[in-house]
């Protein structure tokens, strides 16, 4: 191969290289084999390779009938940033709430319980006159399932049950999509 005096050691590299040598279509399926993560393949629900623990920001979808069970990850920061959007205005950055006007999520009994169909049904419906630690709260809560996405909403009490000492079970945006059809 020819080389101008404008062609570097890296041009020349590239050119004798074994990449240029493999058919493009190869070198895609190799990547995106890799990238894809081929330590995650066959791992089923709740199992760990050796040396590693559970990512708690995995929440398990129901079994697609294929033999594992889907994962799908949540992301903190999403999560963060749709509560900011959507409800830190009356529950508070911090998850307290407001005394009397707004109920604290940070401790509540419905996002620290293992069965999370109350805190969708909740995010999805909206909700006035919630009584938490013996308050009744008036002012209503407006339904987000007309404006949030089912993995939004996800993502949201996913937020809301992981954060402020919070420690109840992920959900997944196919969670919501069954208690959106519930409410329908």
């Amino acid at each position: 191969m020819n080389s101008s005096a404008q062609d570097g050691p890296f041009t020349m590299a590239i050119e004798k290289s074994e990449i240029t040598s493999r058919p493009v279509h190869s070198t895609l399926v190799i990547v995106m084999f890799l990238c894809l993560g081929i330590s995650a393949a066959g791992r089923s629900e709740g199992e760990a390779s050796e040396g590693t623990k559970p990512d708690s920001s995995v929440a398990a979808a129901p079994s697609t009938g294929l033999g594992y069970a889907v994962q799908t990850r949540y992301d903190p920061k999403k999560g963060q940033a749709l509560y900011t959007m959507n409800c830190s205005a009356c529950h508070q950055a911090n998850g307290e709430g407001q005394l009397g006007a707004y109920p604290p999520i940070s401790g509540s009994g419905v996002v620290t319980k293992n069965d999370a169909t109350k805190h969708i049904r909740i995010v999805l419906n909206g909700l006035r006159g919630a009584k938490a630690g013996g308050v009744v709260y008036h002012n209503a809560m407006p339904p987000f399932g007309s404006v949030l996405n089912d993995s939004e909403i996800a993502d949201i009490i996913n937020y809301e049950r992981s954060s402020w000492g919070n420690h109840g079970k992920l959900v997944t945006p196919a969670q919501v999509a069954a208690e959106r059809g519930h409410s329908k």
